[in-house]
């Protein structure tokens, strides 16, 4: 499949509220001329990026106020790739939650299960119906975490959450190899974002990914059409030794860079 071409068109970015976002947004309006479909949930931050691309860049962009861990949400974003009939894809908005895996926190958990699993199935579901329907040439890039192959104790349901994505991803790949419509997963490490600073690490920023740069190799992902994109050289050979260590021995080591809750 040749590589897409995003230049001069729409592109759908759900999580363009903040964090990386908000990061593939600029970019795709500043390096790629792009014009960005800008969702989120928090409007003055969306009317804050908005007037950013226009000011910066000269490039227009649509706001789609939504919450894709809702049914009325994820309805409110389709209905806008139904309307502009975009190029792509990133679907990048995600929660987390941090701490020990306990019985106390079940609302937290079905915050990010609705968000990061449902949310994001009904999204795919509904927006590879457009993309078929119209003989779409088109690309989806969801972002999962590496998190998702590690496996991260007091990240438990957050890092299970993105698991189901990448396998979902990786079947519908296979479902649409005879169409034009191409899907992928893009696997972070740890981001320079807000998200980040809620889990609370013991070393703070050292080794993250900056925002920006996670940004570019995303997009880069997205229109090289890759199914599968760990960035980073520490990130990929974490990746390889989570597939060739056992699972016991990877966790253990995935646990380190948390503060232990009390």
């Amino acid at each position: 499949m040749s590589s897409l071409r995003i230049s001069g068109s729409s592109v759908l970015v759900t999580g363009a509220s903040s964090g990386l976002g908000r990061a593939v947004a600029l970019r795709l309006a500043g390096a790629h001329k792009a014009q960005p479909i800008l969702v989120g949930r928090r409007l003055e931050d969306l009317l804050d990026l908005q007037t950013e691309i226009l000011s910066r860049y000269g490039v227009s962009s649509e706001i789609v106020l939504a919450d894709q861990g809702t049914s009325e949400g994820c309805a409110a974003i389709v209905a806008k790739v139904d309307e502009l009939n975009p190029t792509a894809v990133l679907l990048i908005a995600g929660v987390t939650n941090v701490g020990r895996f306990d019985a106390t926190r079940m609302a937290e958990y079905r915050e990010v299960i609705e968000t990061n699993v449902f949310g994001s199935t009904t999204l795919l579901a509904h927006i590879v119906d457009v993309f078929r329907r119209r003989q779409s040439n088109a690309a989806i890039l969801c972002v999962s975490s590496l998190g998702a192959e590690t496996s991260v104790p007091y990240q438990a349901v957050y890092s299970a959450t993105k698991a189901y994505l990448n396998t979902l991803v990786q079947a519908l790949s296979v479902e649409l190899a005879e169409t034009d419509i191409s899907v992928g997963s893009f696997l972070p490490g740890g981001i320079d974002t807000s998200m980040a600073a809620q889990s609370d690490l013991r070393w703070g920023k050292t080794g993250l990914m900056s925002a920006d740069r996670c940004a570019a190799l995303a997009i880069q992902a997205l229109i090289q059409r890759r199914l599968i994109v760990v960035p980073g050289l520490g990130n990929l050979l974490t990746y390889l030794a989570s597939r060739a260590l056992p699972r016991s021995l990877i966790g253990r080591v995935a646990a380190i860079p948390y503060r232990r809750p009390e």
